[in-house]
């Protein structure tokens, strides 16, 4: 007999084995798989779902004249928002109220947890916000509060940095336009039909379009040209929880229950094998 023959053999044995066993044992298989069943469902009566929003929001971004930035750059970095959102007093009451928390819970449990900000692959200029929370509409109205806030926020930031060179760019433009309405008047003169044109009549013009330029340039640096934060696209929940997964939950508990009754089933094997084998021993 060839060595392939014999380990046909053993195949056959074994598998043969493995079907006596499974014919002695499905019972313990059966109810422990049942088991497995009830304690999941059990599991999902007592366990609070839990609702998901998310939101991407963008970031404020200022104008530039770059031609690598030609959309602009942020005025906060995403990174530098996740890092001050983590620090106390930055998540102020009405919003902790909002999303179903006591005024001063700790900051740094509530974003590793309930709230969480990150930076989405690939993009530069937004962040990520995911709330869970126990219901559909306090997740929608703690997603809402906290967007609401970190958008005053930037907006804080942003007014910090234009105010003082608007008013300063303001003050410019009044300059500059009393001097184009001059130099018009210049220009108006020098083009009467008994003047000629003389070096003084280019000398005002290119002064003229100068002034122009500059007038584009300050214009163009006002703040209702920067990107304003917004959430983009709209807040989106699903309607069924997050967690916990019915459907994983007693797909789990059901196949958890079919390996513990196996393993039962081994051990009250192995356990006869070992009480006949004493029993020959005697």
């Amino acid at each position: 007999m060839s060595q392939n023959d014999l380990l046909d053999g053993e195949m056959e044995i074994s598998l043969l084995d493995f079907l006596l066993f499974l014919k002695e044992a499905w019972k313990y298989i059966f109810v422990f798989g049942v088991l497995g069943l009830v304690i999941s469902g059990i599991y999902l009566l007592i366990t609070p779902p839990r609702y998901e929003v998310v939101a991407n929001i963008a970031m404020v971004r200022a104008p530039t004249q770059s031609k690598d930035s030609y959309m602009g750059v942020n005025v906060e970095e995403p990174a530098a928002l996740m890092i001050r959102m983590s620090m106390p007093g930055e998540i102020n009451g009405d919003v902790l109220s909002a999303c179903g928390f006591e005024v001063g819970t700790n900051i740094a449990s509530i974003l590793n947890g309930p709230i969480k900000l990150s930076i989405p692959r690939g993009l530069s200029s937004v962040v990520e916000l995911k709330v869970v929370r126990p219901s559909p509409e306090l997740a929608k109205v703690c997603a809402k509060s906290v967007v609401e806030l970190i958008i005053a926020s930037q907006e804080q930031i942003l007014a910090s940095l234009v105010s003082p060179s608007e008013v300063k760019n303001k003050a410019r433009l009044v300059t500059i336009e009393g001097r184009i309405r001059q130099d018009k008047v210049l220009l108006v003169k020098a083009e009467q039909p008994n003047s000629s044109l003389t070096p003084t009549y280019f000398a005002v013009l290119s002064d003229l379009r100068d002034l122009e330029d500059e007038k584009a340039k300050l214009v163009a640096k006002d703040s209702s040209y920067y990107q304003r934060s917004q959430v983009q696209p709209p807040l989106y929940m699903s309607d069924n929880p997050v967690y916990p997964k019915k459907l994983m939950s007693l797909i789990v508990g059901f196949m958890g229950g079919i390996c513990l009754g196996l393993l039962f089933a081994l051990g009250c094997q192995a356990m006869a094998k070992f009480k006949l084998k004493a029993q020959d021993a005697l």
